[in-house]
């Protein structure tokens, strides 16, 4: 069942996408599919704000996750790091756009794509920027503003560019306000 607030765009000019979306959950995001391969699972109980998720890979969001506006997930490099394959591909992109395909026909083979997995329980505050091959911790917080490049391990407090542990949770505080 999906939550009154339900606002989820989608944006794809791919043949399919794949999208679980758990219940009880207010969604005001947008999910970017840059492949066909392209997957996001959102768990149960989950919101998130005006957010961008672009996916050529996978991202999963587990149970309860709290994340703010602003947010930008990245499960892909978007370009190849060789400047031949960028040429290459501005030149497509080029070509796409003057037959009105924006991108349709883009070679992702040559772009690095990771999955990137959220744990139950996590928060992330707004403008934070989550890239490829991340997994954040079960009930970590990212503070807002930071670039998440490494993993989060649970129950952590990150913040910065590039995130860094400012706090590990004490228990009291992991329960205090279950």
């Amino acid at each position: 069942m999906l939550d009154k607030s339900f606002g989820v765009e989608f944006r794809t000019d791919r043949n399919s996408i794949c999208v679980e979306i758990g219940d009880d959950c207010i969604l005001k995001n947008k999910i970017i599919f840059e492949t066909d391969s392209g997957f996001v699972k959102i768990g149960n109980g989950c919101f998130i704000g005006g957010s961008r998720i672009i996916s050529a890979n996978s991202v999963e969001i587990g149970n309860w996750v709290t994340m703010a506006w602003g947010i930008t997930i990245y499960d892909h490099n978007s370009h190849s790091l060789d400047y031949r394959e960028r040429i290459k591909d501005q030149k497509q992109q080029l070509a796409d756009w003057g037959s009105g395909n924006f991108i349709k026909n883009k070679n992702w083979t040559v772009v690095d794509k990771k999955p990137i997995k959220i744990a139950d329980y996590v928060w992330i505050g707004f403008d934070v920027v989550i890239l490829k091959g991340i997994t954040i911790g079960e009930g970590a917080i990212v503070g807002a503003c930071s670039v998440v490049t490494r993993d989060v391990e649970p129950w952590t407090v990150v913040a910065g560019n590039p995130a860094r542990v400012v706090k590990k949770l004490t228990p009291d505080e992991m329960a205090r306000d279950a």
